[in-house]
């Protein structure tokens, strides 16, 4: 299964997201985002004693291609898309079987959604198939309970679909990504842990 986490705006979270799925999941990691925030939170881990993720960098277009040509349908990878549009995040975008687009409730972020909405709507068009991106609300503050205003912009574009799962904003996934772990990694049941569980949950339910 093919997981990638992208949307076309920056600072929404995909990397970190990403890296907490690699590690909960066990999986690989293409990095395709050029600021390369994965490779170096796998070198804090590395400097931890931690075993290190397997991180894959494409060192272009046509390997990427290669690498996921050749990708094992029974083994699940994640594609860490960069927040801007290209020919290769859309490719990224394309040929996976579950796109998970991390959003933040928050009105300033509407037109971002809009944006990566026209893009799948365009990928689709051009592929003559109908793309769907799994939209995650995430690091929402763990008070509120009132999401109908994104609820009701996904709901009004066809190729969003709203995922059950909520991540909230929470200081373990920023702590342990700062020494290089994931949240799964921790001792106890905190509710980062819970809530990231329940993603991986979804996930497998809907791959």
């Amino acid at each position: 299964m093919i997981i990638t986490v992208a949307h076309s705006k920056g600072g929404v979270g995909k990397s970190l997201l990403a890296w907490h799925l690699a590690i909960g999941l066990n999986v690989p990691i293409v990095d395709l985002d050029f600021q390369k925030t994965l490779v170096y939170t796998n070198n804090l881990r590395k400097a931890n004693g931690h075993k290190n993720l397997d991180i894959i960098q494409p060192e272009s277009p046509e390997a990427f291609i290669e690498l996921m040509d050749n990708w094992p349908e029974n083994k699940n990878i994640i594609i860490d898309v960069g927040g801007f549009d290209s020919n290769l995040n859309r490719a990224a975008i394309y040929i996976s079987d579950i796109i998970i687009t991390p959003a933040v409730d928050r009105v300033t972020e509407m037109a971002g959604l809009y944006k990566f909405h026209q893009i799948i709507e365009e990928l689709s068009t051009k592929m003559k198939t109908d793309i769907k991106a799994d939209i995650l609300l995430n690091d929402v503050s763990p008070t509120s309970r009132d999401f109908s205003v994104m609820i009701d912009l996904v709901d009004s574009l066809p190729h969003f679909r709203l995922m059950k799962t909520i991540i909230a904003h929470r200081a373990d996934f920023y702590k342990t990504m700062e020494e290089g772990k994931g949240v799964t990694e921790l001792e106890g049941d905190s509710k980062a842990k819970q809530e990231l569980k329940q993603l991986i949950k979804e996930i497998k339910k809907r791959g």
